[in-house]
């Protein structure tokens, strides 16, 4: 008997079409995967550049702030005068005072501390933004003489108060256009000039007004009248008996007293994506660097604790309240800085929504509706080294 052989079966249709659907389940699977996978990376990617901008730009307010105060208080530390009277005619017609640590609530059309920018910027989620100035000497200057530095007015003759003449020892460390600063121990007191005439029979120093924009017209005297707040009793003869000056040499950029501002504002006129820039001007009132240090950084807020009987008080706010800084006259008195930041960075696929508000120290951020970004708050405390613990 013959048998038929039987030809191979093919795949039946619900056999095919059950293994295009496992196919397409494990294809979807893998797609699904990578897109995660993907996603997480840009996040992390965010993550990590949102960390660094944070460090990086609290570790340079940190070391600036760190810094406030050093030679305001003359050579060697004999004076305690926080206060530094400065003027400068280009710009103003009254003496201004430089505290080593102040602070400026931006407004958007205030302007960068001894510029002419405006913030641009102001009142993120209902919140107040600060400009924080610290002042502090970036090193003496470039005099050809020998180092510069502090010379004690002889007692005998104490100098002339009408062209701020300072009678000293020895003359040979200045030279005509170096910055100093003259320490009026008896007042507690800085004062910056710029010399305009040294030597002679008188073997003096003068800053004249009519030799540089840095000096008062009349001398001491115009200190007197120019300050504000002012001075009460009028500095005399008998005020520059026990005086120093702090020589920094002829100032070329960012050498000698610096002031320097970190404020938020945007990019340009056309992206408003804010960032946080570090401005320098030097004691010519030249701006030596205007610059972003970090990138979506939205508010900056600080709080400072003064020095009072050698302790360290309470943190407080510069202004706004009965117990803040300036309302208590304690600007010079300043021994630590509380900052934040809040930082943002993009949502990678709007996965993660932001809390209602966000606790920036004493005040209340309320981030925009939507989550295209998400914030993050990053604080820091500061002590001041050379103002902290320099209180009598």
């Amino acid at each position: 008997m013959q048998t038929r052989s039987r030809s191979p079966r093919g795949f039946t249709l619900i056999e095919l079409l059950v293994a295009l659907a496992v196919a397409t389940l494990l294809g979807l699977l893998v797609f699904v995967s990578f897109s995660s996978l993907e996603s997480n990376g840009l996040r992390a990617n965010d993550t990590a550049s949102l960390q660094n901008n944070a460090r990086v730009s609290m570790s340079l307010l940190s070391d600036d702030l760190a810094r406030a105060g050093f030679m305001m208080n003359g050579p060697s530390g004999q004076s305690r005068c926080a206060r530094l009277l400065t003027y400068n005619s280009a710009t103003s017609s009254n003496m201004v005072t430089q505290w080593p640590v102040s602070d400026l609530v931006q407004t958007t059309s205030g302007t960068v501390p001894g510029t002419s920018t405006a913030f641009g910027y102001a009142n993120p989620g209902g919140a107040a933004t600060d400009a924080v100035t610290v002042f502090y000497a970036a090193g003496f200057g470039l005099s050809s003489a020998a180092i510069p530095g502090g010379v004690r007015v002889v007692k005998s003759t104490n100098g002339s108060l009408n062209n701020a003449a300072l009678f000293v020892a020895n003359t040979s460390l200045f030279q005509v256009g170096d910055v100093d600063i003259v320490v009026l121990p008896s007042r507690s007191l800085c004062i910056r000039f710029q010399v305009t005439g040294t030597g002679g029979s008188a073997n003096n120093i003068v800053h004249n007004s009519g030799g540089s924009p840095l000096n008062p017209p009349n001398g001491f005297t115009g200190v007197t009248s120019l300050a504000n707040p002012p001075i009460s009793p009028a500095i005399t003869t008998a005020d520059l008996a026990q005086a120093y000056v702090q020589d920094f040499g002829q100032i070329q950029g960012g050498n000698g007293p610096i002031q320097v501002t970190y404020s938020i504002r945007p990019v340009s006129s056309t992206n408003p994506t804010p960032e946080l820039w570090r401005t320098v001007v030097n004691s010519l009132g030249t701006v030596v660097s205007d610059a972003p240090v970090a990138v979506n950084v939205v508010l900056l807020h600080a709080l400072y604790a003064p020095v009072v009987n050698g302790q360290l008080q309470a943190f407080v706010p510069w202004t706004g309240s009965s117990s803040s800084i300036v309302s208590n006259n304690q600007q010079g008195q300043v021994g630590a800085v509380e900052f934040a930041y809040v930082v943002r960075k993009p949502n990678t696929a709007e996965r993660t929504g932001n809390p209602a508000t966000l606790q920036v120290l004493d005040e209340t951020y309320t981030p925009p509706a939507g989550n295209a970004y998400q914030y993050q708050v990053f604080t820091q405390i500061v002590y001041l080294r050379n103002v902290a613990w320099n209180q009598s």
